[in-house]
């Protein structure tokens, strides 16, 4: 019985077919695993009496990839993220190494002055929702 290498059937088991085959399977699972850093994320913001609420969708990051800043009447949501990926065939004797680097960042206008001590964020199942007390005056017309 013929054996089987990286789980490719036994005609695809040569050089440089295997290597080929092996680099579009791990193209294609990096594209539908990984956020889309290049279309950027969707944004939703609306409020309501008490509050300014921004929501982005951020399916698949990490809290710890995501960066806020607040400046004046705007908050910029920045994701980054970095990976060094390394690879050793000791049968073949080689050795690969790449290394990428993603950011995307959306900058939302609010219709106020933002307090940093005010603004509050949670991050739950992809979600990055940021409140922000309304301070919203009406004025009463005489």
């Amino acid at each position: 019985m013929s054996k089987k290498k990286d789980n490719l059937p036994t005609p695809f088991n040569d050089l440089p077919i295997a290597d080929f085959l092996k680099s579009i399977d791990g193209f294609f699972q990096d594209a539908f695993r990984n956020f889309n850093f290049a279309s950027g994320f969707p944004v939703h913001q609306y409020e309501t009496n008490n509050q300014y609420i921004i929501e982005a969708q951020l399916p698949g990051i990490k809290k710890e990839q995501i960066n806020l800043d607040i400046y004046s009447n705007h908050i910029k949501i920045s994701v980054e993220n970095s990976e060094i990926i390394e690879e050793k065939n000791e049968i073949n004797n080689s050795f690969k190494s790449s290394k990428s680097f993603h950011k995307a960042q959306r900058v939302i206008m609010v219709p106020f002055t933002i307090s940093v001590r005010d603004v509050k964020a949670s991050f739950r199942d992809g979600l990055l929702k940021i409140t922000i007390p309304n301070k919203k005056r009406t004025i009463e017309i005489e």
